[in-house]
This record gives C-alpha cells, sequence and structure tokens, in this order.
C-alpha cells in the first residue's frame, strides 16, 4: 500500500501546472474587459453630460447651434481632463481607456507573435476628438456619441469615432487571433430631450431663476397678460403641485422664471420664461430648470393620486412654457 501511495505522488502539481494557464487567461481577459468596462463608463458618462448641455439654451435668440455644441464639447474635454489644463498634451492621465499601437512580429502576422509595444508617453490615454454637424438633428433634441471601434450609423450633433480598446493581456491566451487583433468595440451614446420644466430654483451669481411673479393657466399664452404676484417664501424654489400664495398686484418684474397656476386650486402646474417672445414649443433653460420628476417628487408625493394625475397633466398640456433637457434611454 505504502508503494502505491508513492507513486500517485506528484498528482496536484501536475493538475496545477495544467490548470496554470487556464487560471491565467481567465485573469487576462478578466483585467482586458475590466479595461474596456472602465472606458465605456467613462464614455457614456461624457456622453450623457454633453447631451444635456448641448439642448440647454435651446429656443434662446442669443445662442446659435454651434455654441451649444461648443459648450457640450468643452464638457466633454473636462470630463477627460484630470487637471483642466487647457493644452490637449499635458500629460492628462484621465481618459477612456488606453491607446497602445503593436508593430513587427515574426511568422504569420495573425499569431500577433513578438510584436512590439509602442505607447505615445504625451498621450497614453484615448481623448476624444469631437466633430459636429451643421445643423440640428431635429428639434429640441441633442444627440451625442463617444465610440472606440465599430461604426457610427446614425446622424449625431456631436459624435467622434477613435481606435478600439486594444487587447493587451488577453493577448497570450487562447482567444481568436482575429478578434484580439481587431481590439473591444465600446462606446457611449446619449439623447437628451426637451420637456416641461416641473422644478425651478432663486436666481443666484447672476443667473435666471424663479421670480415671485405667477400667471394663470387661463391667462398664459403666447402673449401672456394679468401677472400676479406671489407672497409665499419661494427662497428654496417652486415646485409643480406646490400650492403658493399670491396677491393681485402687477409685479414689475421681466426677466427670470414665473409660474403658472392652476386658478382652481393655485397650485403650481409649470413655469415660463419672462421678458422675451415665448416659441410655442417653448425655451429650454439654460440653468437653474429640472424636467427630471424626481425633482419635484416631494410635493408631488403629498398629493392624492387624483390631485397628482391632475397636476402632471396640466403640466403636459401646457404650450409656450419653460423647458428643461432630461436623458431618454431607448
Amino acid at each position: 500500500m505504502l508503494g502505491k501511495r508513492n507513486q500517485r505522488s506528484g498528482y496536484v502539481m501536475t493538475l496545477l501546472a495544467m490548470l496554470l494557464f487556464g487560471l491565467m487567461a481567465m485573469a487576462a481577459l478578466v483585467i482586458d474587459l475590466g479595461f474596456a468596462r472602465l472606458a465605456q463608463k467613462q464614455m457614456q458618462s461624457a456622453a450623457d453630460a454633453a447631451a444635456l448641455e448641448g439642448l440647454r439654451g435651446e429656443g434662446d435668440a442669443s445662442l446659435s447651434y454651434e455654441d451649444r455644441q461648443a459648450a457640450a464639447e468643452q464638457l466633454i474635454t473636462w470630463t477627460f481632463d484630470d487637471d483642466l489644463a487647457a493644452t490637449a498634451t499635458d500629460g492628462r492621465s484621465s481618459g477612456a481607456g488606453p491607446i497602445v499601437n503593436f508593430s513587427g512580429g515574426e511568422g504569420q502576422p495573425a499569431l500577433n507573435a513578438s510584436q512590439l509595444m509602442e505607447i505615445d508617453l504625451a498621450n497614453p490615454t484615448y481623448k476624444p476628438v469631437m466633430q459636429g454637424r451643421s445643423s440640428p438633428t431635429s428639434a429640441y433634441q441633442f444627440r451625442v456619441t463617444i465610440q472606440r471601434g465599430g461604426e457610427i450609423a446614425a446622424d449625431y450633433d456631436l459624435f467622434s469615432q477613435g481606435p478600439a480598446v486594444p487587447y493587451l493581456f488577453a493577448r497570450g491566451s487562447l482567444l481568436s487571433r482575429e478578434r484580439v487583433g481587431s481590439g473591444i468595440n465600446v462606446g457611449g451614446v446619449s439623447r437628451a430631450e426637451a420637456r416641461p420644466a416641473v422644478k425651478v430654483w432663486p436666481a443666484n451669481a447672476g443667473l435666471n431663476g424663479i421670480q415671485p411673479v405667477a400667471y394663470l393657466s387661463s391667462d398664459w399664452n403666447a402673449s401672456p397678460d394679468n401677472a400676479i404676484s406671489i407672497t409665499s417664501d419661494i427662497s428654496g424654489g417652486l415646485s409643480i403641485g406646490q400650492l403658493i400664495l399670491t396677491e393681485s398686484t402687477n409685479p414689475e418684474i421681466s426677466t427670470g422664471y414665473c409660474a403658472i397656476l392652476d386658478p382652481a386650486t393655485n397650485r403650481v402646474v409649470g413655469f415660463g420664461m419672462l421678458g422675451q417672445v415665448i416659441p410655442q414649443a417653448g425655451l429650454v433653460a439654460l440653468h437653474n430648470a429640472s424636467a427630471r420628476l424626481s425633482d419635484a417628487w416631494q410635493e408631488l408625493a403629498a398629493l392624492n393620486q387624483s390631485d397628482r394625475a391632475d397636476v402632471l397633466a396640466a403640466n403636459n398640456a401646457l404650450q409656450y412654457v419653460l423647458q428643461a433637457p432630461v436623458l431618454v434611454r431607448n
């Protein structure tokens, strides 16, 4: 029995050596896919922020489409910059995944054998260079895509196309050589749409905000009249569904945002812009306004289901209203 036991010694080491190749290959894939996932999250965050920024101010005669594209592109630059420096090659470490070039190699090129890895120390990570259309893709929308690899199949207001995220550690695995050579296609795609504002905040630092001015929804139109004064405290902003106090005096305020009220309840159902002609589709706020229901939920949650449905229906039915950008996923 002792002799047989000795004959079996070393099996574990042999099995471990065999498994080690598989474990190392799996670890390599996990690291490379982690790089790709991180790059994708960074690009999606940049695209989301840019889409919202690119839609702000639409309908404002003082802001052109090119102005909004430039503001969105600047936000993307800041997203991928760790020091907010103005130069494009300042040694920034933040970016959407690594940039690596492979060259040389012996034998069949598809084997990727003995290739040299080259890294530009000034630009080791991908910094998207954005391009823009000359005209909007559609009214009251702004679409952004940042792609590494693959193709851009649709029109976007702001877009970039770069090399795929390279496989690094997985180049030594048994993964298809063609796939290894092509890299990993990742990207961030985002679309913002304008919707009626549901929450506005006070003016600050010269930015537009809610003013103590209101109109009944029956008096609100392309040329609103019969303005009334808000006597409630609005230092914390206003939300739809909020009950406010007013008086019939005519306020002499011509800039900022105003509230639109339901005549029957005196609850806020929407917001407008003071002091300028308001397009029928509405003006997209540049500052201090939100169309996300979560920002108005504290007031809406306090209402019963029927009243909440009435407020939301009234908000959606208003025309000539102040709007704000929201991200749309589909």
